[in-house]
């Protein structure tokens, strides 16, 4: 099987252009992403594995990213910038739902599982883009029933 990913070749590092085997540990981030997402969120299992495998593919072969915190609200109560969970951002146009692929004390980066994100009035973010965040940004999320009509 063969798997393609959303991102360009310039965004990723060296070695996403060889070939390579799904090894223990991208098995375990796999299955991590997997069952966090499938208790977080009700989408379709073939949907959930497509965030899934665009999130490992973001956590191995993305080139690092400076955070640009600037295009979101600071969170009222910030959520839990945890590997797996989905949390929401707010820009000045809307708010999205994003999946935290890696995160630190400050920062997180994140994986958007919706269509689109209007950053401004001029820069958007296409589905499985990638952003990285200060932590203070992060919304809590409930359990979304609603995602289904923004997610596909």
């Amino acid at each position: 099987m063969e798997f393609v990913t959303a991102f360009k070749r310039n965004e990723l590092i060296n070695d996403a252009l060889l070939e390579q085997v799904f090894c223990i540990e991208n098995s375990e981030d796999f299955y991590l992403y997997v069952e966090k997402l499938e208790a977080q969120l009700e989408l379709p299992s073939d949907y959930l594995m497509q965030i899934a495998l665009n999130a490992l593919s973001a956590k191995v072969f993305y080139k690092p990213m400076m955070p640009k915190s600037w295009f979101f609200s600071t969170a009222q109560t910030v959520s839990s910038a945890q590997a797996g969970n989905v949390v929401k951002l707010q820009s000045n146009h809307e708010q999205r739902h994003y999946l935290v692929i890696e995160s630190n004390t400050k920062a997180s980066t994140l994986l958007l599982i919706e269509r689109s994100h209007q950053l401004d009035n001029v820069k958007s973010l296409a589905q499985f883009g990638l952003i990285k965040v200060m932590n203070d940004r992060l919304i809590p999320v409930q359990i979304c029933k609603t995602l289904k009509e923004n997610a596909a």
